[in-house]
């Protein structure tokens, strides 16, 4: 795409990390080889219980192929807890199966402290991850029949476990909020604060190669204001600028965290929405529809999806433009406005938006924020030249 800014360097971020697929990878490869390892020394190395590394090959085996075959869990999720909750659990299972020795997963331990801080982002629920790990090793070794200086050395290696997560914690923590300024500065509209056309580029195309990747569905729904032009032309800039940071919140409420939302320019606005097929894109049109006309704005619409209606983001995002001009329509008009009026007497008559899809959570809609009433204006004139780009 030759209009498309060249990407920046990604900021520091815990939820990139987690979901980065290279170090899934390279996690699911590091269980195969710990696997392939212990049958080696299973024929190799005597005193050591067969049953016991059998089992403890099983295990990595079993770990190695949930990582190659799926895809990484992103942060708050249950598969995150339990992604962690095997890796700790592994290790001190090892403690066990290479009895009375068990000091090949004393090398283990020490990661088990940084990798819990990579991969959450609440303290308490590392606190919670780290004292479960360092309880599970400490009862194993206390009762699985190791030596002393096994013991010895895993209480050293708690203890460094313990402050390597610290540090990596303040690291992080330190990192990601620098990255979130720099996010504010380069992928965020100040306008409005929600994302910009930078953000839409990169975000849509990783979004579509990890759906073609999983053969899946993505939407994308391109909408602007009708009559946003006439009140720049008779109220002035600062009142469309307010216009604007209502139509972004309630854009906000009516969409949820994992859509990507943003602002291209004047009163252009783009959603992203992962893992949603056409006909929950028409729903989620129907949220948006009945969330504006709470702030009294009728809006044209647009919706295109991958890989229905294109397999590259520039022209996905071109066709849900074009569709977005279709609607702008004299007779596209009045069947937007009607299915507009709809949403409204829904959302009057307390039934409310219909969920945006059927899979993804149900967007928590908050009660709308106070605003000034909005101005009546007149719609755009159709052969009118284009909108205010500004």
């Amino acid at each position: 795409m030759a209009d498309v800014p060249a990407p920046l360097i990604r900021h520091v971020s815990r939820r990139e990390l987690a979901q980065n697929r290279y170090v899934w990878l390279a996690t699911g490869g590091m269980y195969a080889v710990f696997a392939l390892i212990t049958v080696g020394l299973i024929m190799l190395v005597g005193g050591l219980s067969p049953l016991r590394m059998q089992v403890m090959t099983v295990i990595l085996a079993l770990l190695a192929i949930a990582h190659l075959r799926n895809e990484p869990p992103a942060i708050g999720t249950v598969g995150n807890h339990l992604v962690l909750a095997a890796m700790w659990s592994v290790i001190g299972i090892s403690f066990w199966a290479f009895q009375p020795g068990g000091g090949v997963a004393i090398g283990a331990m020490m990661f088990t402290g940084p990798l819990i801080a990579v991969r959450l982002q609440d303290r308490r629920q590392i606190v919670a991850h780290l004292g479960a790990a360092v309880t599970f090793a400490a009862l194993i070794v206390a009762f699985g029949g190791v030596d002393a200086a096994t013991r010895l050395a895993v209480v050293l290696m708690t203890l460094a476990s313990v402050v390597l997560c610290y540090c990596c914690v303040v690291v992080l923590e330190g990192a990601e909020a620098q990255g979130d300024e720099l996010e504010r500065l380069v992928r965020r509209d100040p306008l409005t604060g929600i994302g910009n056309r930078r953000l839409l580029d990169e975000r849509l195309a990783d979004e579509i190669r990890r759906h073609d990747r999983m053969q899946r569905q993505l939407s994308l729904i391109t909408l602007d204001l009708n009559g946003f032009k006439a009140v720049n032309d008779l109220q002035g800039h600062l009142a469309g600028d307010e216009l604007l940071r209502d139509v972004a919140e309630a854009l906000v409420r009516a969409t949820d965290g994992r859509d990507t939302l943003v602002r291209q320019g004047g009163d252009e606005f783009c959603i992203v929405l992962p893992e949603t097929s056409p006909r929950q894109a028409e729903r989620a049109c129907n949220a948006i529809r009945a969330e504006l006309s709470t702030i009294g704005i009728k809006t044209g619409i647009g919706v295109a999806s991958f890989p229905d209606d294109a397999i590259e983001p520039h022209v996905l995002l071109h066709v849900a433009d074009e569709r977005l001009r279709d609607s702008k329509r004299p007779h596209a008009r009045r069947a937007d406005d009607q299915a507009s009026d709809a949403a409204a007497s829904a959302a009057t008559a307390g039934a409310g938006p219909s969920a945006p899809q059927e899979h993804r959570a149900p967007t928590e809609h908050r009660a709308p924020t106070e605003h000034p009433a909005p101005p009546q204006v007149a719609p755009d004139d159709p052969q009118r030249p284009g909108r205010l780009a500004g």
